[in-house]
This record gives structure tokens, C-alpha cells and sequence, in this order.
């Protein structure tokens, strides 16, 4: 039952990744029934405006040191302002000329483009992973902190525990380490417990032991969860609650006559490939960066594709839908790999794509728009 959460858990935590991906692609189509496919890239070009920022202006050493939130935070919106500017370049040059050339013409372009940044990428900075910076020490909760000195060596340890204890690093911050003492039911090793106490010793900050149960959830993973929960928010305000979102709606059902009711549909257009770039920017920060801790130019295809197909399970188009298909995705995904095989995890994803699009193809929450021929 313990690991059944905890795959729980990073499902949902995939999920949420894949759902902040997913938005931008059904906000797009939503608006001009394009499937941009170059979005994967939107994710992977943010990623990279973080990892310069942390690198180059707060001189963070990719291999050490934790600059903080507010570091972070710069991070994150140097990102999403970057690809989303980035993104209105890309609609006014590769997708407004052939708006009206049809829709596989479109769509072609789309792959073009993608095909583009994943090359100029590696031409750029190199085809090789890169170390994102670790940005904030994590931690898990919920804890609870137990006396060193009250451990001792044949203990049964109830939960894990773990040390928590700082270094200097080569720029000369404190840099949190931590190393496991026990894990929950065994035995506590009389070796395991001197280098616990010698680490301590030497540590350069107050060092702690704390015990953790077998289900936690990290500081990380709260972040994602709360920018996913912002996100949504912010999107349901903006389409239902403001002027703007009201023309996004009227553009959605009929291009022309919005175009007739006075509407600037190419600002409209813009603005919705600047917010779905945005939310794409900030995710490669928190989920390529700060989650899995490495980058590289073609890190931006599978995520893409993945979220493509939660977007098309939810109901591409549907917000909502995007975010249903995308947690639904990330909790599928995490159970197959642990239970069935992890060779198994991407063809469940393309296999549940084949699925719905031949037995409901407007997807959970879509609705069916029959055309007029």
C-alpha cells in the first residue's frame, strides 16, 4: 500500500508536468485549430533561459550551491517572458502566412519548426546533457526531528532517517547534503551511526536528523503542484472573467465574425501563443531543471508528444480537458512502469492516443464540431 502511494504521487506529479505543457497546445488549437507541434520546444527553450539565468547572472555552479527561491523566481519569469516571446516571433513568421493555406499546411509548418529548434539547439549549446542547477535544497514532509545522541547502534529504526548536514561549496555557500542513517524496520548500523555523528561534527550549519514516513512529498513537488494550481486559476479568470477571454471565445467559434465585431484577432492570436509559451517556459524550469535536473536540446520531444496526447485524451481544445487527460496520462504512466514494465510506459501513452481517437475522438470533456461542407 506504502508504494502504491508514492506511485501515486509521481504520477500526479507527472501529471501536473504534462498538464503545464498540455494548456499551451489546447489553447493554441482552441483558438486556430493548429497543433503546434513546435511547443515542446517552448518547454525546452525555457529550461535553458532558467539554467543561464541561475548560471550567469546569480553565478550559480552547476554542480553545487542552492541559490534560493528568490533566484527561482527570476528564473521563472526570465523564462516564461523569453518563450513566450519567442512565440509570437514564431506565429508572425511560420504560422500567420499560411493561416489560411489549410490545415495540413499548418501542421506541416508546425513540424518544421520543431524540426528547426531541436537542430539549431544542438548547434547552439551542444548536444550533451547539462546539469540544471540544483536551485533549492529539497525536503520532504512530513518530518519530525530525532537527537543524534538518542540513537544507538542495533536500534530499530520506526521510520527513515535521514542527516541533514552542510559543506562549504566552491563559491563559498553552505550547501545542504544528506545521508540515509536507517530505513524504516531496519536495524541501525554502528558504522552508518559514527559517520552520521562525525558529519555532524564537521558540519558548517546546524546539522539535524529527521525521520520521515514511508509516504512523503517533497518541496519540489509542492511546487509544481502549487504552479499548476495558479495556472488554472489564472486561466479560468482570464477566459471567463475578462475582456480579453471573451474574445478569445468568440474568436474560438467564428474567426470571421469576430473579425467583423471589431475584434483585433491577430492580437488575440498573439496573445494566446505569448500564455500557452509562458506556462511551457516556466514548466521547463520547475519539471526539466528543478525536477529532473538536466537539460538538453531535444529534451522538449517526448514531453511534447506526451502532452499532445493528454491534450487529445482530455478533449484538445477543453482547458479543463487538458488538465484531466494530462493527470490521468501521468498516474497511468507511473502505475505501468511499476507494476507492468518500464518499456511499457511510452507505448501506453501512443496506445491510449490510437484509443481514444477511435472510440471518442473529442476526447473526456471535448464536445464533437461537426463542419460545414
Amino acid at each position: 500500500m506504502t508504494d502504491f502511494a508514492n506511485f501515486l504521487l509521481n504520477g500526479i506529479t507527472l501529471g501536473a508536468i504534462y498538464a503545464l505543457i498540455a494548456v499551451g497546445y489546447t489553447m493554441v488549437y482552441g483558438i486556430i485549430k493548429l497543433i503546434n507541434f513546435a511547443h515542446g520546444e517552448f518547454y525546452m527553450f525555457g529550461a535553458f533561459v532558467g539554467y543561464f539565468v541561475l548560471t550567469g547572472i546569480f553565478a550559480v555552479p552547476p554542480q553545487g550551491g542552492e541559490p534560493g527561491y528568490l533566484a527561482l523566481l527570476a528564473a521563472l519569469l526570465a523564462a516564461g517572458v523569453a518563450t513566450g516571446l519567442l512565440a509570437v516571433l514564431v506565429e508572425r513568421l511560420c504560422y500567420r502566412p499560411l493561416r489560411n493555406a489549410g490545415r495540413i499546411v499548418a501542421l506541416l509548418s508546425a513540424l518544421g519548426v520543431s524540426l528547426f529548434f531541436q537542430n539549431m539547439g544542438q548547434q547552439a549549446v551542444g548536444a550533451d546533457f547539462r546539469k540544471f542547477p540544483p536551485t533549492i535544497a529539497e525536503t520532504r514532509y512530513p518530518r519530525s526531528e530525532v537527537p543524534l545522541e538518542s540513537l544507538k547502534e542495533g536500534q530499530v529504526a520506526e521510520r527513515d532517517l535521514r542527516l541533514t548536514y552542510y559543506v562549504k561549496a566552491e563559491d563559498g555557500r553552505d550547501q545542504q547534503r544528506v545521508i540515509t542513517i536507517a530505513n524504516g524496520g531496519e536495524a541501525i548500523d554502528g558504522a552508518q551511526l559514527a559517520t552520521a555523528r562525525d558529519l555532524a561534527a564537521s558540519s558548517t550549519l546546524p546539522a539535524a536528523v529527521h525521520a520521515y514516513p514511508r509516504v512523503t512529498v517533497s518541496n519540489r513537488h509542492l511546487l509544481i503542484f502549487l504552479a499548476l494550481l495558479l495556472v488554472s486559476a489564472a486561466l479560468y479568470v482570464l477566459v471567463m472573467r475578462t475582456r480579453f477571454g471573451r474574445a478569445m471565445r468568440a474568436v474560438s467559434v467564428d474567426f470571421e465574425a469576430a473579425r467583423l465585431m471589431g475584434i483585433n484577432v491577430d492580437l488575440i492570436v498573439s496573445g494566446t501563443f505569448f500564455i500557452g509559451a509562458f506556462v511551457a517556459g516556466i514548466c521547463g524550469v520547475l519539471a526539466g531543471g528543478m525536477t529532473f535536473e538536466r537539460i538538453d536540446p531535444l529534451m522538449g520531444l517526448m514531453p511534447g508528444l506526451k502532452a499532445f496526447v493528454a491534450a487529445v485524451l482530455g478533449g484538445i481544445g477543453s482547458i479543463p480537458g487538458a488538465l484531466l487527460g494530462a493527470l490521468l496520462l501521468g498516474v497511468s504512466e507511473k502505475m505501468v512502469e511499476a507494476y507492468v514494465s518500464s518499456g511499457l510506459r511510452d507505448a501506453l501513452s501512443f496506445g491510449i492516443l490510437i484509443l481514444v481517437l477511435l472510440v471518442k475522438p473529442s476526447g473526456l470533456l471535448g464536445r464533437f464540431e461537426g463542419e460545414k461542407v
